[in-house]
């Protein structure tokens, strides 16, 4: 495959009602104009729904996590990675792919390695996240920005949408199995002297169940920050 490729990952676990809406708002055109292949890769979390059939219809390459979990479908989509750039986003069309374009310039002038899609200080839509979340994230990037320094606060530790550079997916080794991913992810990249960047994006009402146990995972999340960085 040609080295000027970037890949779009789309952690997936039965999404067959808004997988379809994602791949098609994937910005292929324009990072084709600018020299890029474009590989769309759904890594489904063992769906029992259409997920899987939709996202090959669609001209999406699929690939079966092993075991349950986002962070298992990271991991897997991570040891499976080829080309310059990874993207992942959520496929629950909350995230709007075409916000690629606005990071990506950051990770070609490497003035970031890592870019972070801020929801926090973008546009939310009214219902898109709970009070609870909301201040859960708040106090979680608080966290986040005490115990790993990077030179500026990030806004949005638990940010679905991220970009990484080549180097970036190459160099982490991720343990994770569920949310706790993105903490782990944000800490490994600081530990390992990474520049981590941010832009602000939006963020869409879920229109699916969501996945996500606010107080268990929350919980999960803090005490991964604390492992990370105590290395316990």
């Amino acid at each position: 495959m040609s080295d000027e490729m970037i890949s779009i990952l789309l952690p997936a676990l039965d999404e067959a009602e808004t997988i379809g809406q994602v791949i098609s708002k994937v910005p292929r055109q324009q990072l084709q104009e600018r020299g890029y292949d474009v590989n769309v890769v759904v890594v489904d979390g063992h769906s029992k729904d259409m997920t899987c059939e939709i996202a090959q219809s669609m001209g999406a390459k699929l690939l079966k996590q092993r075991g349950r979990g986002k962070g298992n479908a990271l991991k897997t989509a991570f040891e499976n990675f080829d080309g310059q750039y990874l993207f992942m986003l959520d496929a629950d069309d909350t995230y709007d792919p075409t916000e690629i374009l606005a990071m990506l310039p950051y990770l070609e002038s490497r003035r970031y390695d890592v870019m972070m899609g801020s929801r926090l200080k973008g546009y939310m839509s009214p219902g898109a996240m709970s009070r609870i979340n909301y201040f859960g994230n708040l106090a979680l990037t608080q966290t986040a920005n005490v115990l790993f320094p990077n030179g500026h606060k990030v806004s949005d530790i638990c940010t679905g949408m991220w970009g990484f550079t080549e180097e970036v997916v190459n160099a982490l080794d991720l343990e994770s199995h569920n949310f706790e991913i993105e903490a782990e992810m944000y800490a490994k990249c600081i530990k390992s002297g990474f520049r981590v960047g941010e832009v602000n994006i939006s963020y869409d009402q879920r229109k699916t169940m969501n996945k996500l146990r606010a107080l268990q995972d929350g919980t999960k999340i803090w005490f991964r920050l604390f492992k990370e960085r105590f290395n316990f």
